[in-house]
């Protein structure tokens, strides 16, 4: 997975290196230190992806100098760099390695974790491409750059997010469409218009263009478009639209160059955002679990009105490189998700389960499928490839008072979820709430203590002894509710010999099926037995 910056030059490996200091990443060889770089990958093994050209690669995981020095050989001629925290300095096969490929040799220092590298690294780049540009963008907004393309290009311009919602548009509406109109005032493209769209793969084709495409008699009464993709490395940004018809090669290229500049300000502004919206550990268990804090710290996070979700977010792989690089790649999706004014998210760390505090402004009666739909897109990545990871999410809390009680029910979903053989789609805890119980009330140290209290174990060995069959007799009818009817109907058998049967339990074992406790607990220990 990478993240690159686009547009501009976005530093060498010479001047990122000196502007983090040998105390976050030493460079222990750059045989082209004055190589521009273009972006951040995670190297991950057993991939055909390959590192697009300038990458720094972070080798997370990776203990061994010989795999190193693998690793240098095949990159060279691509990646500008190989980052390790293997002890590197002084192996003479890396060294030549480095200097026969070209690929320079970073040693990040031990005491940085591997996600901050990637956030500082991220940060760099972003900076010297930001400033590198034709014109300096602080100060630009995306109604500006907007502006600016709709100049270059000569029609009106539109900016859209990743699933079409309108970031920004060109103040000069000369030149529109009704397709144009409806987006503008319905804040999205019509959705006649997308699905036209995308019937005839447009959209895959922006995303897997390097420059603007020419979109043309896609629906009836819609004009003639270049669109743009807007991307940091795979990760889509959004796209940029102009109503224009036949525009020549220099007004292509200045639209294009444009959009590079909007790729770079929507990655800048979603990471400041991230990084605004992370919780340290402390805040977040003040604000997850209630009470004061230690330090006071708690007191300044201030959430929005609205209605809040908390989810529970579990890291599936055991491996710890796996979970290195899934976490990274969390990490990436929090920093680079789109959120709008209607949805804030507080992001953190508690012990090895990520938590996220999703707040919906102005709540509807659909807000919690819009928190579900945002949670699926993160852990979509973007690329296609669902990220191996479990999540639960708790009911809606209109206040802060209510957020202990929506985690506790995000760790009940989140259990619920991590017992299906891989991940799925984000769990939601009105849905498996009598699920969630059951594995409480069902916890093994409760279930091995029944099986000393109840008479169970006695028809278990009946059944082995003579070939009885009392076990799944009761299991069944105690999971129809004591009806005989549909009981018999599922064993297979008559009505009449369903009652005998029951007949003879309670004689076996000496218990009464009449009692209402002895049922209860009866069902309970058997569905632990059978949870199917």
């Amino acid at each position: 997975m990478t993240t690159h910056t686009a547009g501009g030059a976005s530093g060498t490996l010479e001047t990122l290196t000196a502007a983090l200091g040998n105390d976050v990443l030493r460079a222990v060889l750059l045989p082209e230190p004055s190589l521009p770089v273009g972006g951040v990958r995670v190297h991950e093994p057993g991939t055909a992806q390959s590192p697009g050209r300038g990458d720094i690669v972070l080798a997370i995981g990776m203990d061994d100098v010989t795999a190193v020095t693998a690793l240098l050989r095949r990159l060279g001629g691509v990646a500008a760099a190989v980052a390790t925290k293997c002890r590197v300095q002084d192996d003479a096969d890396v060294l030549r390695a480095a200097a026969d490929s070209g690929c320079g040799v970073l040693v990040l220092d031990e005491g940085i974790d591997w996600l901050q590298a990637v956030a500082l690294l991220q940060g760099e780049i972003a900076r010297h491409a930001a400033d590198s540009g034709p014109e300096p963008s602080a100060g630009v907004d995306l109604f500006e750059l907007a502006d600016m393309a709709a100049d270059a290009v000569g029609g009106p311009v539109t900016i859209e997010d990743p699933r079409g919602w309108l970031l920004a548009y060109s103040s000069d509406q000369t030149g529109g469409d009704p397709v144009r109109a409806q987006t503008l005032l319905g804040r999205r493209a019509p959705a006649g218009f997308s699905q036209a769209l995308a019937a005839r793969g447009v959209p895959q084709e922006i995303a897997r263009s390097e420059g603007p495409v020419v979109v043309r008699g896609v629906a009836e009464g819609a004009a003639d478009r270049l669109a743009v993709g807007l991307r940091a490395g795979s990760f889509g940004l959004g796209s940029m639209w102009a109503v224009v018809s036949g525009a020549e090669r220099r007004q292509v290229t200045a639209f294009a160059r444009i959009a590079h500049r909007v790729a770079v300000h929507l990655m800048r502004r979603r990471t400041e955002d991230y990084r605004t919206h992370r919780v340290e550990m402390e805040q977040l268990a003040v604000l997850l679990h209630g009470g004061p804090a230690v330090t006071g710290s708690g007191d300044s996070i201030e959430l929005p009105r609205g209605a809040h979700w908390v989810a529970a977010l579990a890291v599936a792989p055991n491996d710890p490189s796996e979970r290195a690089i899934t976490r990274s790649r969390l990490e990436h999706g929090l920093a680079l998700m789109q959120r709008s004014r209607d949805l804030t998210v507080h992001a953190g760390q508690l012990s090895n389960l990520w938590y996220l505090v999703l707040t919906v402004g102005r709540p509807q009666e659909n807000s919690a499928a819009t928190v579900q739909d945002w949670l699926r897109d993160l852990l979509d990545d973007g690329t296609g490839d669902r990220m191996p990871i479990y999540a639960g999410v708790g009911s809606a809390a209109d206040d802060r008072g209510g957020l202990p009680r929506s985690r506790k029910e995000a760790e009940r979903a989140l259990a619920v979820a991590r017992l299906g053989p891989a991940p799925g789609a984000p769990l939601a805890f009105e849905d498996c709430w009598a699920r969630a119980a059951l594995i409480r009330v069902l916890d093994p140290t409760v279930v091995a203590d029944l099986e000393t209290v109840t008479p169970l174990w006695r028809l278990r060995e009946q059944d082995t002894a003579h070939g009885t069959d009392y076990l799944p007799t009761l299991h069944a009818w105690l999971e129809h509710q004591g009806n005989i009817r549909t009981a018999a109907q599922r064993l297979h058998i008559h009505a009449n010999t369903l009652r005998y049967r029951l007949t003879k339990i309670e004689q076996t074992v000496g218990i009464n099926l009449a009692d209402p406790d002895t049922r209860l607990v009866l069902a309970l220990q058997l569905k632990a037995l059978d949870p199917a």
